[in-house]
């Protein structure tokens, strides 16, 4: 412990990606990720503190000193660091060490290899870094800077870490990310997932380059009279997981105007090169299937299973070449699983940039239509 530095723990940020709350009290492993930030970050530094917003009495249980952020409007780090800064102020010390409450895996000699390297370079502070990636918000920030930052934020409309710190001499110490990342932080229910399986050692040394799972589908077949040329439509209904063995196309059921059919499907697989694809879709609010069937021109079966995929680029593809008929499907609970449990055994990469067709609404652009097979 240094007790010349005090710490502060940013946990003000609006966790959108995680569908807001409290990203800091998600459970991993039977522990918080405040409480693992907690335990890492107090053996290295005196007095801490957690800037948060929004009642205080949900973090009661941690002991802890907690200030609001003392700029109203959600400003993000910088106006916790300042919080940080201003605090520390008041407890009669000289440096102060900034932590995020979503990334329990920093270094345990975090604090240490900050200040040797401000005390080796003469630097004004020190910033970690990963894999040639900074990482502003694990810093050692001389308490001195409180009335500069201020001004920074308040006077000049700065927010962004690295904008203020430039005008500074500022040390960067590194940190290897074999095994993993240390500064990895949870973005995402997909992060929820790596972090346990960093943490109960599942993790894989090398990630997978593809991965595969049986399907089968459920379409339906239905009278149409809407349409004088067409008699009939064809249109998935459901991805059925853990297919039973059997003939490739069985009728389940039949009603008044409509059969349901269980159809073989090609397996469901999951490509590395598609990574992004499938996190933009994980990380909407109703991640999908996409189903593609084909029309055979035969009695048995009428229709064909081409594809089910998870990534929203390839079922565009698919749909563009007016052809086969693109379906969006829900995602079933063990298959959202398995996906983010592919996904997570990646590193996490730069946020996905949108493409013209990543703009297109799932249901809208992949819904039955009228006069489709």
């Amino acid at each position: 412990m240094t007790t010349n530095i005090a710490g502060v723990i940013l946990a003000g940020g609006l966790a959108r990606r995680m569908g807001g709350g409290d990203k800091p009290l998600i459970t991993v492993d039977g522990q918080t990720l405040l409480e693992r930030t907690i335990t890492r970050l107090a053996p290295q530094v005196g007095k801490l503190l957690l800037n948060a917003n929004g009642d205080p009495a949900r973090f009661a249980t941690y002991g802890l000193d907690i200030r609001a952020d003392v700029i109203d409007g959600y400003g993000g780090p910088l106006v916790g660091i300042l919080t940080g800064l201003e605090w520390a102020q008041s407890q009669g010390v000289d440096w102060l060490v900034s932590a995020a409450a979503d990334t329990p895996l920093f270094p345990a000699d975090l604090v240490a290899c900050l200040l040797t390297a401000v005390q080796t370079e003469g630097a004004d502070m020190a910033m970690a870094l990963s894999g040639g990636h900074t990482h502003p918000v694990f810093a050692l920030w001389p308490v001195h800077l409180a009335d500069d930052l201020r001004r920074a934020v308040v006077d000049h409309d700065i927010r962004k870490i690295e904008a203020f710190t430039d005008r500074y001499k500022v040390a960067h110490v590194e940190w290897s990310q074999k095994p993993y990342d240390p500064f990895f932080n949870v973005n995402a229910p997909e992060d929820v997932v790596r972090l346990e399986m960093i943490l109960n050692g599942t993790l894989p040394s090398e990630p997978p380059l593809q991965a595969a799972l049986p399907v089968a589908v459920m379409v339906e077949r239905k009278d149409s009279s809407a349409n004088p040329w067409v008699t009939e439509t064809w249109r998935p209904l459901a991805v059925i997981t853990d297919p039973p063995p059997g003939p490739a196309w069985v009728m389940l059921r039949q009603s008044d105007g409509f059969e349901h059919y269980l159809a073989a499907a090609p397996d469901l697989t999951l490509h590395r090169s598609d990574l992004a694809s499938y996190r933009y879709n994980l990380g909407g609010a109703d991640p999908r299937l996409f189903v593609v069937v084909r029309k055979t021109g035969q009695a048995n079966p009428p229709v064909q299973v081409i594809m089910v995929t998870a990534a929203p680029d390839e079922a565009q593809k698919m749909s563009e070449s007016g052809e086969d008929q693109v379906e969006s499907l829900p995602l079933p609970a063990p298959l959202l699983t398995w996906i983010q449990t592919f996904c997570a055994s990646h590193p996490p990469d730069e946020p996905m940039r949108k493409r013209r067709r990543d703009r297109l609404d799932a249901d809208r652009a992949f819904s039955p239509k009228e006069g489709r097979p």
